[in-house]
């Protein structure tokens, strides 16, 4: 998979008194950007992911959204959804 060097996004969930975050990066080919979490820097045990991806520094790809543009709350609302759905919050 290659990403667009220039477009990447970091998205956040911060309620509670929590600070987990993800990174986000476009797609170099087509309109899509996706979704990474550091499951070993939050010490959280890996959920296992269809067609699992990883990159250095930014984890594994838990999440794709489709879209050239990325809306910065639509992402963290779709990660808010993935950490409740895996019980990390």
């Amino acid at each position: 998979m290659r990403y667009d060097n220039r477009y990447h996004l970091h998205l956040g969930y911060y309620d509670n008194g929590a600070d987990i975050e993800c990174v986000a990066y476009k797609r170099l080919s087509e309109p899509v950007w996706d979704i990474y979490f550091d499951f070993d820097f939050y010490g959280v045990a890996p959920v296992p992911q269809e067609n699992e991806m990883t990159l250095k520094y930014s984890g594994t790809r838990i999440l794709s959204i489709d879209g050239e543009e990325l809306d910065e709350q639509v992402g963290i609302q779709e990660f808010k959804e993935w950490l409740a759905a895996n019980n990390i919050i």
